[in-house]
Parts: structure tokens; sequence; C-alpha cells
């Protein structure tokens, strides 16, 4: 697998693929919602916290916020207290959205997706290594395998964000220190062809507070990004989708994880494309 890493913004498949584009999901708060507008029953809806049965029942699990990301009115915060019970769903601490009833926010393989959100780290204490080799991994943001476990991710580790894919076993720091910009709005977007073999590619874009466009890109082709089994070669059935917020499936608070952690996410876009394209160089 080819690791590249390129500092010049590159608009390859986004630009050659949009006049097959649709927006199939836009979550931006302006209605003062924690659904964006979404349905929070029936077959099509949003599971949000709070309100969907199994998941954390905290009332502030899950709520909106004034003044979101780019000067936006609103945006919705997560929030997960260790050692709390009401901050647990699906039998994990854990605050998210979950979108894999959402037609458009799903993926199967073969798919081609472009994937955008802002991300505000509220009042961040960071988790510390203790006398652990690392902190635990507190995911906030998550391509989904229903079935199995995560496609790709990001998470918090201590000070850094990590890069996470192919299930989690391959990693990378894609933030060293997330630090300067707590409390900051932070800006991301994946760019995903989902194969289930070594032919799909994934391009990762941030903008931190005070950049003018997004760069720090991170660009990896001939990657599997569907992924079908765990590393023991249990089969991962179903299909993917995007959820957000906060998971920490793995924190400890008598090991030195931060016992709070709450994270906002704002003007959050899946974007499906029917044209399937190579990146170029």
């Amino acid at each position: 697998m080819k690791l590249t890493h390129i500092i010049a913004l590159i608009a390859f498949s986004m630009l050659a693929a949009s006049v097959s584009a649709q927006v199939v999901f836009h979550a931006d708060y302006e209605d003062g919602t924690v659904s964006s507008g979404y349905p929070t029953t029936g077959p099509g809806r949003v599971e949000v916290p709070g309100i969907e049965p199994g998941l954390a029942t905290a009332p502030d699990a899950a709520y909106v916020v004034v003044g979101g990301a780019h000067r936006t009115a609103f945006a919705i915060a997560n929030k997960v207290v260790l050692d709390d019970p009401a901050y647990v769903g699906g039998g994990f601490p854990r605050s998210e959205f979950g979108l894999g009833r959402i037609a458009g926010a799903s993926y199967r393989d073969g798919d081609h997706g472009v994937y955008t959100f802002s991300m505000l780290l509220k009042d961040l204490v960071p988790s510390v290594q203790g006398t652990r080799r690392a902190p635990s991994e507190d995911v906030v943001w998550q391509f989904k395998h229903h079935g199995g476990g995560h496609d790709i991710h990001l998470a918090l580790q201590g000070t850094k964000l990590m890069l996470g894919w192919g299930g989690n076993v391959s990693k990378m720091v894609v933030i060293d220190n997330v630090m300067p910009y707590v409390n900051q709005w932070m800006d991301f977007r994946f760019d995903i062809l989902w194969k289930s073999d070594n032919t799909g590619y994934l391009i990762f874009d941030m903008k931190l507070p005070g950049e003018p466009g997004f760069r720090h890109t991170v660009a990896m082709k001939s990657l599997q990004t569907y992924v079908t089994s765990s590393p023991d070669g249990t089969p991962w059935t179903g299909i993917g989708s995007v959820q957000y917020g906060v998971y920490r499936n793995g924190a400890n608070s008598a090991a030195g994880d931060t016992k709070t952690l709450i994270v906002y996410h704002d003007e959050v876009t899946a974007t499906n494309f029917t044209a399937k394209q190579e990146p170029s160089n």
C-alpha cells in the first residue's frame, strides 16, 4: 500500500463525477432540532441518543448548541460521562447519531462517496497514558460496517487525532496535538471509493483554524476500504453507514481516560456519486 501526502488541494473525482452527484444527507441543525429536521421515528429515521431505544438516555447525551461552524446559528453536541449508565448505548459509553436507516448516508461495496463535516472539541481535557502504552481511543467519526467494526474512523487518543482504516488495523496520526484547536471549529472531508478488494481509495483533507482552505491531505489508493472480515476471519455482514458523536468503547477513568468528553458537529454532508473514478496524481 502506498501512502502519499499531498500538499496542494486535489479536486479529482469530486469534479469528475459532479454531473451525476446527488446530495443525500445534510444536517446543519439550523432548525434547532437534534435531528436537523430528519424523522426520529419510522423506517427512515435518524437514530438520536435520548430518543432511539437502546441508545444513551441522559438528556444531555445529545443537545443543540448556539453558534455553529461557519457563522451558522446552531450545532449539535454529543456528551459521554464515564461510569454513568445514562451515557451507555448498545453496551458501551456512547452518544452517536446513527444514519444506517438513511439510504443516502449508507454505502455498499463499489459505492463512491464524499463526506464533509465540521467538528469542535469542547473544553477538552485529554486522556493520559498512565501505566498503559497509550490512552484509550475515543471515536468521534466513523464509517460503521454493520455486522462488524468501523471501516474507517477518526479518533482522539490523548492529544492526538488518529485516522484509522482497514477495520482499525492500520492507523496514522493526522493531528499531533489538538490542544491549540480546542473550542475552535475544524473542517474535514473524506473522498472514498468503497471496495472490498484492493482497488479502493481514501482521500482525507483537513482545514484547521486560521487556514484559508483544505490541505494536510492524505491520499491512499490500491486499498481495501470496504472491510469484509475481522483479522481473525470473522465475516462482517450488512452494509456501512456514517455515525458521528462520541464512542468510548475502551475508555477507563481509573486508568487515566478523561471522564467527560463533549464533541460538537455541524454541516454534516454525505454525497453519493454514481460515477466511480480512479484518483489521478
